[in-house]
């Protein structure tokens, strides 16, 4: 927090984008199984269980040198970074984050 004359106390802009909702950051909260485009440059998992679908999924990963086939279970709170275009969960939740 800062004070700005008259002892006004204002929060910082890392205190207003913590307690903005995730819409506000430039954000989607994924909840369902459909395929969902964005340009994403994160997402996280917010829930135990979420599951990537990779042959759905549109993002700059490689396996192996080929592309990225093999379905991945997120772990829950962990950012996952790339340039995601389309995302589909078999399960769980995600938060996809704005470029």
């Amino acid at each position: 927090m800062g004070i700005i004359g008259n002892n006004q106390i204002v929060k910082s802009d890392n205190e207003q984008l913590l307690n903005a909702s995730y819409g506000m950051q430039g954000a989607m909260v994924i909840t369902d199984t459909a395929e969902h485009s964005g340009d994403w440059y994160c997402i996280v998992a917010i829930e135990d269980g979420t599951e990537l679908i990779a042959t759905d999924c549109r993002v700059n990963w490689n396996e192996n040198g080929s592309a990225f086939t093999t379905n991945l279970e997120l772990i829950t709170g962990v950012p996952y970074y790339g340039d995601f275009k389309v995302v589909r969960i078999q399960s769980g939740k995600i938060i996809a984050y704005n470029k």
